[in-house]
Formats: structure tokens, sequence, C-alpha cells
């Protein structure tokens, strides 16, 4: 059976979908197409055993508590700092003056890559202040368009021919290689024993059942995959933030307006009940990522014998089935004006009482996957973008670069053809996670 014959979909019943395809339990793993990214060992990402899985993961959850994410949270306000630094030309407030043009699809990847690696490692590589490893950055991108296509034709693995296709997605991967093994081999030196970072925590952990822990390839398998997949979502998301609120004036104010009024100087931002209080802004990252999910395509599983029932429709053992998250996040059934960025979906006002959170399309989000595989670093995802994005409002004004709205990020017009026709979405491409350009920014220091 090819490819296309094996995989099945429907544009229905959307929460049961994911219930019966991505649910505790469920009669399906990982497709053998998770195969095509392995390198030296299987992670937590690609293992098809469920559970071999379920032993990563509960290693890996030490890195991810709510303890671990506090000990992270200076790592975080350290970039952050260093993006406010380096990200555009310093402005005197005292003139008003903007900053030139800034690319956030390059800065944003350049902050959550140096988080990541600080944060798994315990070392930046400061892709913010210097170019010399940002080659690591466009090798992961040149890589990802030929793991993205294995994805959808595995067959052309066959012979290699892969290889033949994607030369520069393979020059990409080796030169990815490098930098990790460049990695791997400043983290095991005896001079960086004592830090505080995750990778620290994969050495020591053991799984509490069986008291495994990782093999040496496994961590460098699982170290890696944890800074190219924190790094490359984050940024995404953090991107597409800052294109919505700046087409988007009324939201835009309003956000500003409700992290202005919540702290009063930018020290007091840090993780807690107060930077949780601004749902608003948690309602504008939820809705960006509904918008533009940094994953947008099926995460594919294989049906195991003697078969599944997915919504009501039966699936035959060795077929693949997956929901498509861009498709899911804009089906009319689950989300109004599903081609519209707006905010107040996330939230309802309380009369006298501001806004409280509520769940709109339920199980039909789901920019961070569902169920057992899901996003295991989603509660430090979240925190970085609500840190970053509260600390950047705080500190600074910034619009669409003056000139530059054709260049902005969005689908630019009908000249882009249908799917991209939309200027007020930002656009991304499948290749694994999403590739992007823009949005242009300037920045302009507050007086605060």
């Amino acid at each position: 059976m090819d490819s296309e014959a094996k995989k099945e979909s429907t544009n229905h019943g959307v929460c049961a979908i994911h219930v019966d395809i991505y649910g505790p339990g469920k009669n399906v793993v990982k497709s053998q197409i998770y195969k095509s990214m392995v390198h030296r060992a299987p992670n937590t990402l690609t293992t098809i055993d469920k559970k071999e899985h379920s032993r990563k993961r509960r290693v890996l959850s030490h890195g991810f508590s709510d303890a671990a994410l506090r000990n992270h949270e200076e790592a975080i306000i350290a970039q952050i700092q260093n993006f406010k630094l380096y990200a555009f030309q310093e402005t005197d407030p005292s003139q008003g003056e903007w900053s030139s043009a800034t690319n956030l699809a390059h800065w944003c990847d350049y902050l959550t890559f140096d988080i990541m690696a600080n944060i798994v490692f315990g070392e930046t590589y400061e892709m913010l202040k210097k170019a010399k490893y940002r080659y690591a950055i466009d090798a992961i991108e040149k890589s990802n368009v030929r793991i993205s296509v294995l994805t959808q034709a595995p067959e052309l693995s066959t012979w290699r021919l892969d290889r033949y296709l994607f030369t520069e997605a393979i020059k990409g991967r080796n030169m990815f290689i490098k930098f990790v093994n460049i990695v791997l081999r400043d983290r095991l030196k005896p001079t960086s024993a004592g830090r505080k970072d995750i990778f620290s925590l994969l050495i020591d952990a053991k799984d509490p059942e069986t008291g495994k822990g990782f093999g040496m390839a496994e961590l460098g398998a699982e170290s890696t995959t944890l800074i190219v997949a924190g790094s490359d979502t984050s940024s995404t998301a953090l991107a597409a933030l800052f294109f919505y609120l700046c087409t988007n004036p009324k939201v835009h104010t309003s956000v500003c307006k409700e992290v202005r009024q919540t702290f009063t100087g930018e020290d007091e931002i840090r993780m807690g009940a107060k930077l949780n209080s601004c749902l608003y802004l948690r309602a504008c990252i939820d809705e960006a990522m509904r918008m533009s999910p940094p994953v947008g395509s099926a995460l594919w599983r294989e049906v195991s014998a003697p078969g599944v029932t997915v919504d009501n429709l039966s699936i035959a053992a060795g077929c693949d089935v997956g929901t498509g998250i861009y498709s899911i996040h804009h089906n009319a059934e689950y989300f109004s004006q599903p081609f519209k960025y707006l905010p107040e979906r996330w939230l309802a006002e309380k009369p006298g009482a501001g806004w409280e959170r509520i769940e709109a399309g339920q199980g039909a989000y789901a920019p961070f996957s569902y169920g057992p595989r899901g996003c295991i670093g989603k509660g430090l995802a979240i925190q970085e973008l609500m840190l970053t994005m509260a600390i950047m409002i705080f500190s600074f004004d910034f619009r669409i670069a003056q000139g530059q709205e054709s260049l902005s990020g969005g689908g630019g017009g009908k000249h882009q053809g249908w799917g991209r026709h939309r200027a007020d979405e930002y656009q991304l491409y499948d290749h694994i996670t999403g590739a992007k350009n823009g949005p242009l920014v300037e920045f302009r220091v507050r007086n605060v």
C-alpha cells in the first residue's frame, strides 16, 4: 500500500479525532516515518515503542518540573536582556527615536536558541551577540526541508534517493552534526561539572520504575532535540506574536495597557502569580499559536492490529492516521471567524471583575499536540513567551517598519497565490516546524 493510500483523514468530529488518535491507551503507535529523523539514537520525539517512550519521558520530566522551571528563570531573563541589547539599534528615549527595521524571524531564532542552549547545556553560544555559530540555525532549517518531505513521502528514502534530491539539506544536516559534536565535547569537559542544566539532570536521573538512566548516545539525542524543537517552535510563536500585535492596533493597545498597569518596574516581571494574571497577554499568545501554529501538519500515527475506530470510522491496521493542526485551528465549526486574530475568544469578561480565562474550541486547539506524546516543554514554552513579551512591552513601543508593510511577514496579497492571499496572516512554510520570514519591526525605548 503506497503512502498516500495509507493516510486516512476526516474533517468532522475534531475533538473525537484528537482523543481517538492521540489519547492515552489508543491502539496506535508513532508512524515508521519518524525513523527518518533518527541520528545515532532515537529520542523522545522519534521513539516508536510506547514502553521505551514512557521510560525516556519519565527521565526527561525531571528537567521540566515546576522547580526546574524556577531554576531556569534567570537564564531566560538574561537572554531577554541580550535580545533587548543586540536585536536593534539603541535609541535615545529623550529623542523618541525609532530603531532601524529588524527582521524578527532571525532575532527570535537567536534568542530562543540561546535560551534553550543555556537551559540544556549551561552555554548560550552567544547567537544574539556573535555570528560565529549562527550557521547552526541555518543548518537546521536546511535539514528540515528534507525531513519534512520524508514524513509525507517516506518512499523517497528508498535507495537513498533523498540524498540526491536534497543535497543542500544533507549538507545542512552534516553541518548541524558538526555543531552538536562541539556542544557535547564542551559539555563533557571536567570544567563543566556542577552546572544546574537539563543535561546534568539527565546524567543523574533514573527511571523511578526501572532504575535505568540515559546512555551517552541517548543523552546526545535527547538534549540536542530539546534545543532544536524547543528553540524552533518558540521562535516561530514569538515572531508570530510580534506580527499579530503590530498588525492589530486595538489588541496591541489592550495588551500594552494590561502589562504596563500590572508591573511598576521591569524587575517585577518574573514567573508567578503576577505574570499569570496577565490573562489578555496569555490570550494573545494562544491566538497567535492558533492562527500560525509552529507545527501545523499532521503528526502521523500507525494503526496497530486489529485496527482502530476514529470518530466512528473504522481504520485498518497498517494505515497512518493524523489530524492537521493548521486545518483544525482554522475550522469554523470550532472557531468563529477562524482567519481573524481575536484574542478575546479565549476570555470572558465578568462585570466588575475583568477577564477570566475560558477554553475556546475545546479539544480543537493543539499547538503542543495532545495526550501522552504531547510536548513535554509546554510549560517552559508558555513561560518563555510570557516573560519575553511582557518585558518587551514594558520596555518598548514597537510597530511594523514604516514603508515595509508588504514585507512585514503577512501574505502579501493575491500574487502569492490562494492560501497565501491574506496579508493579515503570518505566513509559515511546513518544514516539520514552521519556516518563516519577518516581521520587520521598529522599536522605541519607552520613557518609564
